[in-house]
């Protein structure tokens, strides 16, 4: 940290920064901005960005990364409630859905930017996002095949399955995205199919 700045204001500058960029890539993508772009929404020097990140990749991670925590704890969070499979992944939905749309689209943006990255970068990434995200849901999953409430199916694919479902409505044009219709179609259609 730059002896010129107290700890909180680089605590303030570096959520300003992580705020800008996620914004931007968002809406442009991880190819479509520059880090001149993004020192400039911020308000900042290009040097003054790259004191904080070594380039445009690491920033891009952090964004991610700083995203994670919060979906990490979603799933946390319903996969701690005493309650059945089924209510636990509508409960995930819901919190999932209700994100402000940026903090959505970037659940999105970490699977569809990934080819960008470098290969150790990618690599980097994946085990961080299995371990906190993916690797959750497939525990509950898990427990509900255990517990009876889910058919023994591979867990890996009917995680994929459920957030294929879900991964639509994470995008920003889906200003209600967390309506009870949304959340109850993909639980229903998960649990019960759509077959007559």
């Amino acid at each position: 940290m730059n002896a010129s700045h107290g700890p909180a204001e680089g605590s303030d500058m570096l959520a300003r920064i992580l705020a800008e960029a996620a914004r931007l890539f968002v809406a442009r993508g991880y190819r479509g901005i520059s880090m001149r772009e993004i020192a400039e929404a911020v308000g900042i020097s290009k040097a003054g960005l790259y004191y904080h990140f070594r380039d445009k990749e690491e920033l891009f991670l952090a964004v991610l990364t700083a995203n994670l925590g919060t979906v990490a704890q979603i799933v946390r969070d319903a996969c701690r409630q005493d309650a059945g499979t089924r209510e636990r992944i509508a409960q995930m939905l819901r919190a999932l859905l209700a994100l402000p749309a940026n903090q959505r689209a970037l659940i999105r943006l970490a699977n569809q930017e990934m080819v960008h990255l470098s290969a150790a970068a990618r690599t980097s990434f994946e085990a961080i996002y299995h371990a906190q995200f993916l690797g959750q849901i497939e525990e509950l999953l898990r427990t509900g095949i255990t517990r009876g409430e889910l058919r023994p199916v591979n867990v890996r694919l009917a995680t994929w399955l459920l957030l294929g479902m879900a991964y639509p409505f994470l995008s920003p044009v889906y200003p209600d995205a967390a309506t009870a219709e949304v959340v109850d179609l993909i639980v229903a259609a998960f649990f019960d199919g759509l077959g007559m």
